[in-house]
């Protein structure tokens, strides 16, 4: 099978990809952003000109730091093994796109800039990232209560056209996009472990072209609490507007995101106006945009509900609440 991939691509994969698993360490992304810069000042530009390369010319004449020019060509000797690995990869029917490739979601190299992954695995529609995206986002535990206004919600995104992004995990998340797939509505799921198996299980909605599954870690990976806190990132990059049905303070991953969010401005947030969630309540008293239980079952469309809420406040400092990563993610 031909591997469809730029060489400029094929660059980045090998020196900082996790296809191949030896005992060579890939490059970070900081790393690899110090080589781009190091090739962009130099007459070489591109990080297709680093294959052939010796660890004199990459220390010498580019200014690589000796330590990288080590991890870089203790790469370069496993790039057979990476052109099988991505075969391999294809014929299971798992692609790879990076930051190089026209397919590449725009949307996240925007919003996250140097954040955004420089590679991703998918299956199924890429195009779907071209469209206006929303999130919706809740607790893991599901209530009858709040079940209602997220069915509500998502047939208000289903009616509005939009494509919903998921993140793969239980509750809420996962309410939303059952619901949402079987209004017959378009979804981008992104997923942070088992990729390979949530391909089987969402392959009828693949197959009809209403499912794009992202990954920016192994298709194959466990699950792994920094690789889901970063893909949390990823779904707040994709989104337009992320709506946050219910959170508690200190809760788990929604409310952590939620304030990184405030920080970085990944995305708009808008979140139910609900006082039993003691997090609902402290994050509109923050900024966070506004949305009733009327505004749902409205006619209004969320942009004009966004209008109608939103507040233009000074932009304040927002300090991250400390707390241990393992509480994070209840998973």
């Amino acid at each position: 099978m031909k591997i469809q991939l730029n060489l400029d691509s094929l660059a980045v994969l090998l020196f900082c990809g996790d296809l191949v698993v030896d005992n060579t360490a890939p490059l970070s992304q900081d790393e690899w952003y110090n080589v781009e810069r190091k090739l962009r000042s130099s007459s070489k530009k591109t990080p297709s000109k680093l294959f052939g390369m010796n660890k004199d010319t990459l220390i010498d004449i580019l200014g690589i730091e000796e330590y990288i020019a080590y991890k870089m060509i203790a790469r370069l000797t496993t790039l057979n093994d990476l052109l099988f690995a991505l075969a391999n990869l294809e014929n299971e029917g798992i692609f790879i796109t990076t930051k190089y490739e026209e397919n590449y979601p725009k949307v996240l190299a925007t919003t996250l800039k140097k954040r955004a992954p420089l590679y991703l695995y998918y299956v199924g529609n890429m195009s779907l990232t071209e469209h206006h995206m929303v999130s919706v986002v809740g607790p893991q535990e599901l209530e009858k209560r709040l079940n209602t206004y997220t069915k509500n919600i998502v047939t208000k995104i289903y009616d509005e056209e939009k494509v919903l992004v998921a993140n793969g995990t239980k509750g809420t998340d996962a309410y939303a996009l059952k619901t949402f797939l079987n209004l017959g509505g378009q979804a981008v799921c992104f997923v942070s472990d088992h990729m390979f198996d949530k391909k089987k299980s969402f392959s009828k909605y693949i197959k009809d072209g209403r499912m794009l599954l992202l990954s920016a870690v192994d298709p194959f990976a466990y699950f792994n609490v920094t690789n889901a806190l970063d893909r949390n990132i990823y779904v707040c990059g994709l989104s337009d507007v992320q709506i946050i049905t219910a959170t508690h303070i200190n809760s788990g991953a929604v409310w952590f995101t939620t304030i990184q969010n405030f920080h970085y401005h990944w995305t708009k947030q808008m979140v139910l106006d609900d006082s039993r969630y003691g997090g609902n309540i402290r994050l509109l008293e923050m900024g966070a945009i506004k949305m009733n239980y009327d505004d749902i079952l409205s006619l209004l469309t969320l942009d004009q509900i966004i209008e109608k809420n939103e507040v233009v406040k000074e932009v304040e400092e927002v300090l991250i609440d400390q707390m241990s990563i393992y509480e994070f993610l209840d998973e």
